[in-house]
């Protein structure tokens, strides 16, 4: 997949202090570093004996992301668990509730800029840290097919916008920029065809979390269609990918890459 950052670029010594490079090696699940290669927030990391400007923090539990300042310097941010929800200027009350309670995943907002085009924000909720995520969807990578099945230009416009994407099968899935993934599923693993290097390329993406609200148990992951496109992909290719959960296979037999994920979010 595309990255926004590249591992070279990582401010390594930024990371030494959160104690995650030591020895010259960095300590990061790699679901973790492709989410922060890709724009995206790792799951919850917890950092030990953190030391800044005289304080001491003896354990803290956050997200981290990546930055990149207008002078091109990468940073990292830190997102901890904030002991009540952070305001968002585009959200009113109710609709802030509404993100909390659960009771819709995401919000929509239109507004205007200062050279006065107009833009559009989705908006989620991480209840993990409690706060709130916007995200552009114009930068929204979209699958150009999921387990085989094109997706139509309006689902793609529903993906792109955090809405609930249906296949034929009943398959479901839903962009989601607080998750390390980027996408939830009702089945835990699916096979993505996305645009890249001109060409057509596969990601199988594994332990995928249920789509919100979602009252039943995830289906199996192995549907008809799935493993239909996966032995299309080629069963000696299967057989030799690396043991990363992510795997990108190009058509063309080009050598497996790692998975970078869709799009970024920022906390506001």
């Amino acid at each position: 997949m595309e990255t926004i950052f590249f591992e070279k670029e990582l401010p390594i010594t930024d990371l030494e202090k959160l104690g995650l490079f030591r020895d010259g090696s960095l300590i990061l699940e790699r679901e973790d570093l492709d989410a922060l290669l890709s724009g995206r927030r790792t799951d919850l990391i917890t950092l030990n004996e953190l030391q800044s400007d005289g304080f001491r923090i003896e354990r803290l539990d956050a997200k981290l992301s990546l930055d990149r300042t207008p002078e091109g310097k990468i940073t990292i941010q830190l997102h901890p668990i904030y002991k009540e929800a952070q305001k968002h200027p585009l959200l009113v009350d109710v609709e802030a509730d509404q993100l909390e309670l659960g009771t819709i995943s995401n919000v929509q907002k239109t507004y205007h800029t200062p050279e006065g085009k107009k833009k559009s924000w989705v908006i989620e909720y991480d209840s993990e840290t409690k706060e709130f995520i916007s995200y552009d969807p114009d930068k929204i990578k979209v699958p150009e097919k999921v387990n085989g099945e094109t997706l139509s230009d309006i689902q793609k416009e529903l993906y792109r916008n955090g809405g609930l994407v249906q296949l034929s099968d009943g398959t479901l899935l839903q962009h989601r920029a607080s998750e390390r993934k980027g996408i939830l599923s009702d089945r835990a693993a699916l096979v993505l065809s996305v645009l890249l290097d001109g060409g057509l390329s596969y990601l199988v993406v594994r332990g995928l979390r249920n789509v919100l609200n979602n009252p039943n148990p995830q289906k199996d992951e192995y549907s008809e269609a799935y493993n239909h496109v996966r032995r299309d992909m080629g069963k000696p290719q299967i057989e030799n990918m690396p043991p990363n959960p992510d795997v990108q296979l190009q058509d063309n037999n080009r050598k497996s890459q790692q998975n970078r994920g869709y799009g970024r979010a920022t906390s506001r």
